[in-house]
């Protein structure tokens, strides 16, 4: 995972965590709090389990969110 990919999967881990949020209000919370484009950081999330699935990290971190969420 570049550390990019890997800081915005463990905001939305976070985010969640502190929240309780659905899918699209956690990325637009970590979206406004980096100064990113929603719709790039949903984009990018949405590919981390095409790119990543049998990373550890990713795997990791993934774990922290629920099921639903299309990470």
């Amino acid at each position: 995972m570049t550390p990019q990919e890997e800081e915005l999967l463990r905001a939305a881990g976070n985010c969640y965590n502190a929240c309780r949020e659905g899918f699209d209000e956690t990325v637009r919370m970590i979206s406004e709090a980096r100064g990113l484009d929603p719709v790039y950081v949903k984009n990018l999330l949405m590919n981390l389990r095409l790119k990543y699935k049998e990373d550890p990290t990713y795997l990791r971190l993934r774990a922290r969110l629920p099921a639903d969420f299309p990470i």
